[in-house]
């Protein structure tokens, strides 16, 4: 691929940067080791290799030279249980600098972290010189295991001298999250609870109450926090999950999954910074999941959740099966709706004791979806009648001879294919 003036110059600026990050850390066999890796390397370093994962790969060069050499030298009088120690801590010592550019950006973000940060890195550095000096030192005498004084001292220094740095990072990481979280706008947002890490799957997720608003973040590209809730008792209704995002980077991604963990609906908002919500019709009292994700896995970000009931129920429910069949006065016009395509309405009149009698009833469509269809039972609750409109949003008028005893009524989509709202109405002939 052929590089523009503009392009060259961007990628000397960046390696300039990187010198200028790394000439304290290494010291001078490192500084020389950098400059000849940055020659040989020079194609691979023009732009694509970020900052920080430069700052990992360098550190870990300059440091594992000299544990190679410990790994060479050393073990006769340290032993290779510290000398193995030594190295895990030299590759967490690179691996906390690069969490630590990441999370600062380079130092973009906190300058005086940052360098705080490569402070701690360079002390580790050295406290490894310390031990490498003192191993040259004692190699014409090397005759046993076991480590002089001073050279026990300058281990524990380079073990605990690892240790703050560690805890310094976690620190910082944990600093940096919570001023994100508190300079993202309020917008007079009533937050309720905060997520709790971890929770990136079905076995660690969050408890969410209905209703209440959680605060929480995308930490990482491919982060996912999941939530669980279970819906309210007695009526099947609509829920609604609600994401507000509360950055201007993450793309939000949501996955809903049923109480087996089985994935059964996801939408997104591909826009950065974008809102997005997801509803769904949900029976009474069952277990679901919601995890959140970048639709990308390329973005990170701050944002609330919330899971509200809409309550989208009529007066009569539940009365989804014929044993919850509501009672319903003859003659009286009765409001209801059906929620959607699979909802069901049962509803019974008392009939008559003595015998036969002709009802008519009559369906006033209030919706531009709804097929109506109506389905008669005895009071046996058998079937002995039917009819439908198969126009949307018509209405539907049926007169069928019944026999004495309660009667039932059952009223759905014909096609099953939408809801909508009616006005039912049962009458003698």
């Amino acid at each position: 691929m052929t590089q523009t003036p503009t392009d060259q110059a961007a990628a000397k600026k960046n390696l300039n940067r990187l010198w200028k990050l790394f000439l304290p850390l290494a010291g001078v066999t490192g500084a020389l080791s950098f400059v000849a890796l940055l020659y040989f390397g020079y194609d691979l370093a023009k732009g694509t290799v970020s900052p920080c994962e430069s700052i990992f790969q360098q550190t870990t060069v300059g440091l594992s030279t000299k544990i190679k050499f410990l790994k060479a030298e050393g073990e006769l009088k340290l032993g290779p249980e510290k000398v193995a120690e030594l190295s895990e801590r030299a590759q967490m010592t690179a691996l906390d600098l690069k969490t630590c550019c990441t999370v600062l950006d380079a130092g973009r973000i906190d300058p005086e972290q940052f360098l705080a940060c490569k402070s701690k890195a360079r002390s580790y550095d050295a406290r490894i010189e310390d031990v490498t000096a003192l191993i040259k030192a004692a190699l014409p005498t090397a005759t046993a295991a076991t480590p002089a004084p001073a050279l026990e001292a300058a281990v524990v220094a380079a073990r605990t001298v690892s240790q703050d740095f560690n805890e310094h990072v976690v620190k910082v990481a944990a600093e940096q999250q919570l001023k994100t979280l508190q300079a993202a706008p309020a917008a007079q947002l009533s937050v309720d609870a905060a997520e709790r890490e971890p929770n990136n799957d079905g076995l660690n997720a969050n408890l969410i109450d209905l209703g209440k608003q959680v605060k929480a973040a995308i930490q990482a590209k491919t982060d996912g926090d999941v939530y669980t809730f279970t819906t309210p008792a007695t009526y099947r209704d609509w829920m609604h999950i609600e994401l507000q995002n509360l950055s201007t980077t993450l793309d939000p991604h949501l996955e809903l999954f049923d109480g087996t963990k089985a994935s059964i609906g996801s939408t997104s908002n591909t826009t950065a910074g974008g809102d997005v919500g997801y509803d769904f019709v949900a029976p009474p009292a069952a277990k679901f999941s919601v995890r959140v994700t970048s639709h990308y896995k390329a973005n990170m970000g701050v944002y609330t959740l919330r899971i509200v009931p809409k309550k989208a129920y009529d007066a009569h429910e539940p009365n989804d099966d014929i044993l919850s069949a509501r009672r319903i006065a003859e003659a009286t016009p009765v409001k209801a709706g059906l929620m959607d395509r699979y909802d069901t309405d049962y509803f019974s009149v008392p009939g008559t004791a003595n015998g036969d009698r002709t009802l008519v009833l009559t369906i006033a469509n209030a919706s531009a979806t709804l097929h109506p269809r109506v389905v008669v039972y005895d009071a046996a609750k058998t079937e002995i009648g039917s009819s439908y409109n198969a126009t949307a949003g018509g209405d539907l008028s049926y007169t069928i001879k019944t026999p004495k005893g309660p009667v039932y009524i059952r009223i759905s989509d014909h096609f099953v294919s939408d809801g909508g709202d009616y006005t039912l109405t049962v009458a003698p002939q």
